[in-house]
């Protein structure tokens, strides 16, 4: 054997070593690479529009400026902008289309929770307080393939302003002959047909009237004809852009409004509509077999399908679910002894609103902590027993959602759907109530409550034996057979009816919580208030009835998301259409009077 034949071989086999170590080092770079330009690409998408975006979010636009006002303690406002820029974000008005979730991976619930209510804070306050002014409405020509939209419509705003009419738009916008486009970014600048709309529709859109059915149908068809010409299968997101832009041009017209809130989005009602209009016009167009193969499809395309997202029945509605942190100057072994004397005082009768009231509002986080925990019905009376008082469950409800209980707006509220109800094409069924109502010896305020829901519940065709069991007028708390009382909330009636009882008790997972309430509004607000401060679902056999509650009497207009328990068989949606409708017929009928 050759002297160098060793040396050769050990030369050789660190060489292939070296090589080895360099091909895995190459490799770790070229993924690395991979992986920060496909991160990249997601970012930006690679369209030119979304890289002004971000060069305009980086220069201090009204979106940086707003979350460094509402934010004040957040150190950098980067990982924040990027996931809105990924979201699709592009300016402050697209932030009513964000979700808590879709932030929770860049901030706190509380921080996520903060953002969005402010943001629907301002909308609202913004658009209330603007004086009335003349607004012009302008529709982007035909061949625009990049138009963004417009200025989105104020969610939870409601603007009084009255408009030009949009006919007066330029005659080379108007005059575009409508034509069929693949861009799916065509329902920012379609252009709606007030051209097509007869003479006295427009005059009374113009007078900031509601049109009256008739009309109102007639704008539908020919909005969705139009929608047709251009797109042949419109989907739900296009129609509720359309549906937002016609409300933004007459707001007093079409906005979903009861007692001057903004109910969901403000063009729930316009949308439900033209999705029917459509649906009918297309109905037998599509076979059966596409039908079904569409309702399993999970995802369509790499990169834009999303995973189903848990629903939060519990935080729905609710602007401080889960405090993060006890108030200020308070411990755990001084919340303890609040407790402890809001027992002691509980036992001696103590009926000092304003202390009860205080000592609630400052045990609050405990509270939470404990109904959060899961602790029973049973266990937490005994823990709180003020949380089911009218006091301090009204106390708790309000650092629960932000919203205070006006009993003198409830009482008015009461009277105008009473006498709405009253005139409907369905008072027929309600005609036992009606006629108690006529000749009971109690107040019309008294009166009005306690007719109001039995109203409402045959209105909506629901299960009034599930919301008001009613018993013997003699039963006491103790005497109650609890097994037969629903798992949900409800008002014990003790009485042949609400209009004839003196006395109610509160049920809650079948156990009687408050036996001694002796008028119906409280009685009222208990139930409702239970289903937000203890985190139970509304059944869907009074669905309706309880959001209806929830967004008239109450005022919690969330416009995503619903605390209905999911149904199986049906899908759901933002508002429900029975409530949706109604609060139409209600607005239209005010109008009219």
């Amino acid at each position: 054997m050759p002297p160098l034949h060793p040396f050769r071989v050990f030369i050789h086999e660190r060489l292939l070593s070296v090589a080895d170590e360099l091909f895995v080092a190459f490799e770790k770079t070229v993924t690395e690479y991979q992986e920060e330009n496909n991160h990249l690409r997601r970012l930006l998408r690679v369209k030119p529009e979304l890289q002004l975006c971000e060069i305009v979010m980086d220069g201090g636009s009204d979106l940086a400026s707003f979350i460094t006002s509402t934010l004040q303690h957040l150190k950098t406002l980067e990982p924040l902008l990027e996931a809105l820029l990924e979201l699709g974000v592009q300016d402050l008005e697209d932030l009513s289309y964000i979700q808590e979730s879709d932030l929770l991976h860049v901030l706190k619930p509380v921080e996520a929770r903060k953002l969005l209510s402010q943001f629907k804070t301002t909308s609202q306050k913004d658009a209330l307080n603007s004086p009335p002014s003349t607004q012009s409405f302008s529709n982007t020509a035909c061949d625009s393939s990049h138009t963004q939209p417009d200025e989105m419509f104020p969610s939870g705003g409601y603007s009084s302003a009255s408009s030009k009419s949009p006919r007066s738009t330029s005659s080379s916008s108007m005059g575009c002959t409508p034509r069929r486009l693949s861009d799916n970014s065509w329902h920012f600048h379609f252009e709606i047909p007030w051209k097509k709309m007869p003479s006295e529709v427009i005059t009374t859109l113009e007078a900031g009237k509601r049109p009256k059915k008739c009309e109102r149908l007639e704008i539908i068809r020919l909005i969705v004809s139009e929608i047709l010409t251009v797109c042949p299968s419109p989907k739900k997101k296009h129609i509720s852009e359309i549906a937002r832009q016609v409300a933004k041009v007459y707001p007093l017209a079409f906005t979903d409004v009861i007692e001057g809130e903004i109910v969901g989005s403000g063009y729930d009602s316009l949308t439900k509509q033209m999705i029917s209009r459509v649906d009918n016009l297309k109905r037998g167009s599509t076979p059966l077999s596409l039908k079904r193969l569409k309702g399993n499809v999970i995802s369509t395309s790499e990169g834009e399908d999303t995973p189903p997202r848990k629903r939060r029945l519990d935080t729905y509605g609710c602007m401080n679910w889960q405090p993060i942190s006890l108030p200020p100057d308070e411990t755990l072994e001084s919340q303890k002894h609040a407790q402890e004397q809001l027992k002691k005082m509980y036992e001696e009768r103590c009926n000092d609103t304003k202390c009860i009231e205080s000592m609630m509002r400052t045990t609050f986080f405990t509270q939470r902590k404990d109904i959060i925990s899961g602790i029973e019905t049973s266990d937490l009376i005994d823990e709180w027993p003020y949380l089911f008082e009218r006091t301090g469950m009204i106390t708790h409800f309000k650092e629960l959602t932000g919203m205070d209980i006006d009993d003198k707006a409830i009482a008015n509220k009461y009277a105008r759907v009473v006498s709405f109800l009253k005139s409907s094409e369905k008072a027929g069924k309600m005609e036992t109530v009606l006629i108690e109502m006529e000749t009971s010896s109690k107040n019309d305020a008294d009166v009005n409550a306690a007719g109001f829901l039995q109203l409402l519940l045959r209105y909506f065709n629901e299960d009034e034996d599930q919301m008001l069991h009613k018993l013997d007028q003699k039963t006491l708390p103790s005497e109650v057979d609890c097994a037969e009382l629903p798992s949900t909330p409800c008002i014990v009636v003790c009485g042949r009816s609400p209009l004839a009882a003196e006395n109610f008790m509160l049920s809650v997972d079948q156990t009687i919580v408050n036996g001694h309430i002796t008028v119906f509004t409280d009685a009222l607000v208990l139930m409702f208030a239970s289903y937000y401060c203890l985190n139970i679902s509304y059944p869907a056999a009074q669905g309706a009835t309880l959001e209806f509650l929830q967004r008239c009497l109450f005022k919690i207009n969330p416009d995503r998301g619903s605390k209905v328990e999911k149904n199986a068989f049906r899908k759901q949606q933002a508002v429900s259409p029975k409530v949706l409708t109604l609060i139409t017929k209600i607005a239209d009928y005010e109008w009219r009077e």
